[in-house]
């Protein structure tokens, strides 16, 4: 599980912290907001693209002559490499530093897959736990590493965090400790050798088409990981492009990454006690609620609200995914199964980050920004004030009052008492931000303690 700590680094420093700042406000610090949301967006789903394509292939040939180690080695080599090289190229190339950031991202996500297969080879009762300890830990290390990196740069100058756009030393910093924590695994931990089959892709596909249980999770998954990576990938470059400092940004990634550690922990426990796939359709709530609640955004307080919020589930529900899929993958095709899993959450993950930026290119500002109630006049705010009242019963009342089948439940459905919780906090305090948290707190609250 130290391979989580590891890698963190380059997921907190690199992915979800400074790397959409220093590119924001150095290597594309000339070009528009809307050019560089899109150039981002594309070199996301550029690395995810070649993952799609390669990645059921690298899964394949890894279980069939077990080498997921030293795939796992060649492609998180390629990561901490090209990482490391973004520390050198200048100020406005963006073109070579998105290059150099697709490739870490590849690298990155390929070593994952034979990482995320490794699991398989503990007791399938025990997934969950491990699974969500290996998260958790990376939420830490990333953290202390995020802590560490911002540390060192304020020391090491009198300027704040500023000078991290002239000094990208963090992206060395985040390859050393990549290439340092993940030593032990390449000294102890041995590949579980196995007898080569002679499975081809076109196979695979066709036992996950027949096998209806694998078949429809990874449909679902496809659905809702696409959320989840796009928070994930665009938040620091939501917060910079809606009007927040860089500094009140680093440090809602910092609540995010602490919270998220006790946040998985503690979502595995619920795990344990009602079901792997309620503590999963609970973060999916979670993560709906949020999506809510960035609508009415406007202060860095409200930010990080929601960064606690996405925190306690971030983790949680990518351990649980993790874990409730191996469950159901057969015998001796372990990376060929997670290589498919994988391409289809990276196959979502592109979609998200795109649109983002495709969106923002061509209306020339950004999406997130039509939010800011302060670019509309006072009739259009007047007309869309009545939206939400228009659109949200429609969906709220049947998610409340309608089981999985179509019928009423009106006993013993806590979403009724949470609902009229949040109705009567919203009725206090005229606040919507408060009705939502309040609604998700009274829900999480009775299904899971009471």
């Amino acid at each position: 599980m130290l391979y989580d700590w590891a890698n963190s680094a380059y997921a907190t420093i690199v992915l979800a912290g400074f790397f959409p700042i220093i590119y924001a406000e150095y290597f594309a610090s000339s070009i528009i907001d809307s050019e560089r949301t899109l150039y981002l967006g594309v070199s996301n789903s550029i690395a995810s693209i070649i993952l799609i394509l390669i990645a059921p292939i690298f899964g394949l040939l890894s279980d069939k002559f077990s080498s997921k180690k030293i795939f796992l080695i060649i492609f998180a080599l390629l990561s901490i490499l090209s990482t490391s090289l973004l520390s050198i190229i200048s100020q406005d190339s963006y073109v070579i530093a998105s290059i150099f950031f697709s490739i870490s991202l590849l690298g990155f996500m390929m070593s994952n897959v034979f990482y995320d297969s490794m699991l398989l080879n503990f007791n399938s009762q025990k997934y969950d736990s491990i699974s969500s300890v290996g998260y958790a830990l990376g939420y830490l290390g990333g953290g202390l590493a995020f802590v560490i990196s911002l540390l060192f740069l304020y020391f090491q100058s009198n300027s704040t965090l500023e000078l991290i756009y002239s000094k990208k030393i963090v992206f060395l910093f985040a390859s050393l400790w990549w290439l340092f924590f993940m030593i032990p695994l390449l000294l102890f931990w041995e590949e579980d050798k196995r007898v080569p089959h002679t499975t081809n892709l076109l196979d695979t596909f066709n036992e996950i088409k027949l096998d209806k249980t694998i078949f429809y999770f990874l449909i679902a998954y496809w659905i809702y990981i696409d959320g989840v990576d796009t928070v994930i990938r665009m938040a620091i470059n939501y917060g910079l492009t809606i009007g927040f400092d860089s500094t009140d940004l680093l440090i809602a990634l910092l609540v995010t990454q602490f919270v998220a550690f006790p946040g998985t922990l503690l979502i595995s426990w619920l795990s344990s006690i009602y079901s792997c796939e309620r503590a999963i359709v609970g973060c999916l709530i979670t993560y709906l609620l949020i999506s809510v609640l960035a609508y009415y955004l406007d202060t860095i307080l409200e930010f990080y609200l929601i960064a606690s919020l996405i925190g306690l589930v971030q983790g949680g529900i990518q351990a649980l995914s993790r874990s409730y899929f191996a469950r159901l993958i057969p015998n001796n095709k372990h990376s060929e199964y997670f290589g498919i899993y994988n391409m289809l959450g990276k196959f979502a993950a592109l979609l998200g980050p795109l649109l983002v930026g495709l969106i923002t290119f061509l209306t020339r500002f950004s999406m997130i920004a039509l939010l800011k109630k302060e670019m509309f006049n006072d009739r259009l705010r007047e007309i869309l004030s009545y939206v939400p009242s228009a659109i949200f019963p429609a969906i709220i009342f049947p998610a409340i009052f309608l089981d999985n089948t179509g019928d009423y439940q009106l006993e013993n459905n806590p979403k009724i008492i949470a609902a009229f919780i949040a109705m009567f906090v919203g009725i206090i305090s005229k606040n919507i931000i408060a009705t939502i948290f309040s609604g998700l707190v009274s829900y999480w609250f009775l299904i899971f303690v009471v």
